[in-house]
């Protein structure tokens, strides 16, 4: 009977560890913790990378009376302007076309009181999306296109190679977890605290290149925590 009473003793006193009175007061009772409370810290890191290729986009817009035509028309600016472009450019390209669409199109008439909208043909468009290795390259691609044919520059942006950004995330994820951990030696030093080991790494969406030619990546490191005489 005294060894039962013990056995149940040590029970109570073992579950009690894993009790804590709630929050919640209008409850007035307990919750259970049966793991560890988790620390979260976010760490970053950012590189500057040197832009290894420029996408240029073009627009073409062509306006007819029949639609045959204005098909027709747009067809041959883009045909001559694509190889116009391969012909003349020293690097390897590659060149897409998208977007393209056709409508009817109407223009107001104002010799009529009141004004009036009049069907004038049929307007087509477009796209072309040229990837060019050489960045010194960009303004010589732009001007061959307007002497072909091309009156719209959509666009130019810089970027790197996925291969690229692929191998540098890796670093910078290794970067952003180092960062996270020294963030939260610092502080838990103050708490007379210590990371016991990691729980969780979550990636946050921030990873990007932008146009200063940053790459930066973030993260969300869980960890389980105890005091430093533990």
């Amino acid at each position: 009977m005294k060894t039962l009473l013990l056995i149940s003793f040590l029970i109570s006193i073992t579950y009690s560890q894993f009790l804590k009175p709630t929050q919640i007061t209008q409850f007035c009772g307990i919750q259970e913790y049966l793991l560890p409370d988790i620390y979260y810290v976010q760490g970053s890191a950012s590189t500057i990378v040197e832009p290894t290729q420029a996408i240029i986009t073009l627009n073409i817009e062509v306006k007819k009376i029949q639609a045959q035509e204005t098909l027709s028309q747009l067809a041959i600016i883009s045909d001559k302007a694509i190889k116009a472009i391969k012909e003349q450019s020293n690097s390897d390209i590659k060149i897409q076309t998208n977007d393209f669409q056709i409508q009817p199109y109407t223009e107001f008439d104002y010799t009529v009181d009141p004004a009036k909208l009049i069907f004038k043909g049929f307007k087509a468009n477009n796209q072309l999306t040229i990837e060019t290795l050489n960045i010194n390259e960009v303004g010589k691609i732009i001007d061959i296109a307007v002497k072909n044919g091309v009156e719209t520059v959509g666009g130019v942006s810089f970027d790197i190679s996925k291969e690229q950004k692929r191998r540098i995330k890796n670093v910078l994820i290794e970067d952003a977890i180092e960062d996270a951990r020294h963030t939260a030696d610092v502080i838990l030093k103050q708490m007379n605290m210590k990371i016991i080991s990691v729980k969780s790494v979550a990636l946050n969406d921030v990873y990007s290149y932008d146009q200063m030619g940053i790459l930066q990546q973030s993260v969300t490191v869980g960890y389980i925590i105890g005091p430093i005489d533990q």
